[in-house]
């Protein structure tokens, strides 16, 4: 994994350790959570074929999700790495029971795709908007440096954008900041926080909108609801 963490627990009453945790883990299962949520309510909900371009650590979460979330009938995959596939589709047919498919290249990897996920550690863009389908879900995860991004410019302008975290967004996002940078957007194209279209105080995808994206850099809460969630299980 290019991420190594671990996670203290700490008693909000005494401030004493209540555990130690392998964040490493725990942060790839948390971040393919979320997407799974955002994916709920902003991919179609007749989803059928998800594209992975990543095939690491994070990659795999983000498969699992999907599969997770809706019916698939396919997941096409992409790595510059081939290792990384062939390790991918050892690990994950197996868990998953979807059809894995190792694509030549990202453009044909999301081909066709009703949901494209990027995990990967590029600074340049990996997905192209010319390259997907007009109906789509898009969800970014690898990037969270203000000069690094993994879609494209078109992408974003394009898109119904929505963020884990405005402030942590604003901060770190380049797949944000570069076209805010570019002048074709300004922070007002950001749809809504996904904890706002979870509580139905923005609406998610409708029949209106062809492409959704969500881009995600990770926010504390999602460490310490997952943290949480292990401690409940442990005892």
């Amino acid at each position: 994994p290019t991420t190594m963490a671990s996670i203290v627990v700490n008693d909000p009453e005494t401030g004493r350790i209540s555990a130690i945790l392998d964040g490493t883990y725990l942060t790839s299962i948390r971040t393919g959570a979320v997407s799974g949520v955002a994916a709920r309510y902003l991919a179609p909900r007749d989803s059928r074929v998800a594209a992975v371009i990543g095939c690491g650590a994070q990659g795999m979460t983000q498969a699992w999700a999907m599969a997770e979330t809706f019916n698939l009938d396919q997941i096409r995959i992409f790595d510059i790495f081939k290792e990384g596939m062939d390790r991918f589709v050892n690990e994950m047919v197996s868990r998953l029971g979807v059809d894995i498919i190792k694509a030549g290249s990202s453009k044909e990897a999301v081909k066709g795709a009703d949901i494209v996920l990027t995990a990967t550690t590029s600074k340049e863009p990996v997905i192209q908007r010319a390259w997907l389908e007009d109906r789509v879900h898009v969800g970014a995860f690898g990037s969270f440096y203000p000069d690094s991004r993994e879609l494209d410019t078109a992408t974003i302008v394009e898109g119904k954008v929505v963020v884990d975290s405005m402030e942590a967004i604003m901060d770190e996002a380049g797949d944000l900041l570069i076209p805010i940078s570019e002048g074709v957007i300004t922070a007002d194209h950001i749809h809504a926080e996904l904890g706002a279209v979870v509580n139905g105080e923005k609406e998610g995808r409708t029949n209106s909108d062809s492409l959704t994206v969500f881009k995600s850099v990770g926010i504390a809460i999602q460490d310490s609801s997952v943290a949480s969630l292990v401690l409940r299980k442990y005892k």
